[in-house]
């Protein structure tokens, strides 16, 4: 019992993202549920997604230790590579993914979900315990979100309207405002001295309060799904849901088979294909909540369900980085792992 406490407090330390996550969105969604709109609208209703989007990547930005990003501009391959992968193969992979005959909520959450930039709460997170190179991957997050600007919208407009023109102005004008410029905001906060000690000091902070502001927006997606719910006649079968989970985690994987193959057969070093497998992997939740519920791309249609893929792929990333991080932690280095010939 003495060694059993100490190991429970640890995981729960690395780890309890992820179980509160599950909790507050099983808790969201019974609230929507079961509740009157008049008991939960007046608290849930405060939280609005572009607002909570942009002091999350504010609060990121912030904290992102850019330093070390000179070194990997002079050698830019891997972060070409992982950049490319995140915003270019995987939103192609899921374009044929969204084929297959789900209901119009997954198949535009999916194609969301594959279209939003590389996240930046957990990528460095994961390539910094996995002794990678964390440059590497702060830059591809930086890369990815700036260029989410324009590149988010082109994918959007190619794989979710088919039918219909999208006009993507309205929707390069939000990514702008809650996603481009509290980017750029947060790395001037880092050009003072106090701004760059303040964030260096309280980084764990500041690094949990966007945690806990990704938690907020999460529940109140989940809430105002419940709320859609109630109305609904048809829910999606149990069968449907596990498609869904294998959909979310083969793109993932995929993600990451791709920068592995990549970095070696390019004879990449073990610490940049670290970071190519997590940067060029993951996707960030807020902002496919935020498009999730931009009336410029989803119009008037009612798509209770929109956010489980992009919930669903959040969490099976978290588990299965988890996972990897891991394995790979507990890999002895070779006497050549940061050569050519190292393996992950």
């Amino acid at each position: 019992m003495s060694s059993f406490r100490p190991r429970l407090a640890a995981w729960w330390s690395n780890h309890w993202f992820l179980p509160v996550l599950v909790a507050l969105l099983g808790a969201g969604l019974s609230i929507g549920l079961v509740l009157e709109a008049r008991w939960h609208r007046p608290l849930f209703g405060l939280v609005d997604p572009g607002v909570t989007t942009g002091l999350i990547l504010f609060l990121m930005a912030w904290s992102l230790d850019t330093r070390r990003l000179r070194d990997s501009l002079r050698a830019p391959l891997p972060v070409m590579l992982g950049t490319t992968i995140n915003i270019g193969l995987i939103p192609c992979l899921a374009w044929p993914v969204s084929l297959f005959p789900w209901p119009e909520d997954f198949r535009l959450g999916l194609l969301i979900t594959a279209a939003v930039p590389c996240t930046l709460a957990t990528a460095s997170v994961w390539t910094r315990k996995a002794g990678g190179n964390d440059a590497v991957s702060l830059l591809v997050t930086l890369v990815t979100n700036l260029a989410c600007v324009v590149v988010t919208p082109f994918w959007l407009s190619w794989t979710v309207s088919r039918d219909a023109a999208l006009d993507p102005l309205p929707i390069v004008r939000n990514l702008s405002l809650a996603v481009l410029l509290p980017t750029l905001l947060g790395q001037l906060a880092r050009r003072p001295a106090w701004g760059h000690r303040l964030a260096l000091g309280y980084s764990r902070q500041i690094s949990l309060a966007a945690q806990l502001l990704v938690l907020t927006m999460i529940t109140a997606a989940a809430v105002r799904g419940g709320e859609a719910l109630r109305a609904q006649s048809h829910w999606p079968t149990v069968l449907m849901g596990l498609c869904l989970a294998l959909a979310c985690a083969g793109l993932h994987v995929a993600g990451m088979l791709a920068a592995s193959g990549a970095g070696t057969l390019l004879r990449l070093s073990r610490a940049d294909r670290i970071a190519m497998l997590f940067a060029g992997s993951q996707k960030t939740l807020p902002v496919a909540l935020l498009l999730a519920t931009d009336p410029s791309l989803v119009g008037g249609g009612i798509y209770p369900f929109i956010t489980f893929p992009m919930l669903t792929f959040h969490a099976l990333q978290l588990v299965i980085d988890s996972a990897v991080v891991q394995r790979i932690a507990a890999q002895p280095l070779e006497s050549g792992a940061s050569s050519s010939g190292s393996r992950l």
